[in-house]
């Protein structure tokens, strides 16, 4: 079923977002924010600044003619980087701009209709005309807020199974096309796209993107982040002391009735307040 992308006027009211939007269908927002450069927000030059340092995750994509022709670069850079550049396609990005650059998280502020406590990071990227990542498609909710210039954005009508990517290339990139819509952004516009929904923007006039990006961690972390809050609480990190076994359990083979034993332990720690307060604190943000 064709999934098209809506162009609002306003946002929506909160229970229409999740009931219409929310992890089923892309929607562009127009003149939603006011992104006067007033307002705080990191500036190209700083953004430039951040990629030079150490602990900043920062990429660098030179658009290609030809599918093999993309190139990334993996920060930190130095100064001369940047000088040696063309002067069409490519782009700057840079991961968690919100802690290293706090004004930026002022932006959230617009978001509180929006699960808050899923917020990853804010990305933020600098292109010039032609710039851009390619087609591709995320993991996460992301809203991209269009600050300074414009770009051209496609946005697929419907989430993309079986994605296959180009090979041997330090970017996924989409290897085929896919059936979508193309729309212009301008300052102060906001693209919400869900995950899997395949995307492509690319730089009319010289710009900056804010990427507000909702990632939920894997059960895996989460089995492994609780494991160690367990491991520092003496009540709940007990020992499996094996004190329901009987002549079943004899031999190499462990009997399912201590399997379900060990899920009823295991159950009882998830149940506790402990894990309600744990994950509260893993999730929750703090007030403005």
């Amino acid at each position: 079923m064709k999934t098209s992308l809506a162009i609002l006027d306003d946002l929506p009211e909160i229970p229409e977002f999740y009931d219409k939007y929310w992890n089923k269908r892309p929607f562009l927002l127009k003149g939603y924010l006011d992104m006067n450069p007033a307002n705080d927000l990191i500036s190209a030059d700083e953004l430039a600044g951040l990629s030079l340092e150490e602990d900043v995750r920062s990429r660098i994509v030179v658009s290609g003619e030809n599918q093999s022709d993309w190139i990334c670069e993996h920060g930190p850079f130095d100064e001369e980087k940047f000088s040696s550049l063309p002067e069409e396609k490519w782009s700057l990005l840079v991961q968690d701009v919100e802690k290293h650059h706090p004004q930026t998280s002022n932006l959230l502020k617009y978001f509180k209709f929006s699960p808050r406590w899923l917020i990853d990071d804010i990305m933020v990227s600098y292109s010039v005309p032609g710039g851009g990542v390619g087609p591709h498609l995320d993991s996460y909710h992301v809203f991209l807020v269009q600050g300074k210039g414009k770009r051209r954005w496609k946005i697929g009508n419907n989430i993309l199974e079986n994605e296959k990517y180009i090979q041997q290339l330090d970017l996924k990139i989409l290897e085929t096309d896919f059936d979508g819509e193309i729309v212009d952004v301008e300052r102060g516009d906001v693209l919400y796209i869900p995950p899997k929904f395949p995307h492509s923007g690319e730089t009319i006039k010289e710009s900056m993107t804010f990427s507000i990006g909702f990632l939920g961690p894997s059960m895996a972390e989460l089995l492994v982040e609780f494991g160690h809050h367990v491991e520092e609480q003496d009540r709940l990190n007990n020992r499996y002391d094996a004190d329901l076994l009987d002549f079943r359990s004899a031999g190499d083979k462990m009997p399912g009735a201590e399997i379900d034993n060990l899920r009823e332990r295991i159950a009882s720690v998830l149940n506790s307040d402990h894990f309600e307060n744990w994950i509260r604190n893993y999730f929750e943000m703090p007030e403005d």
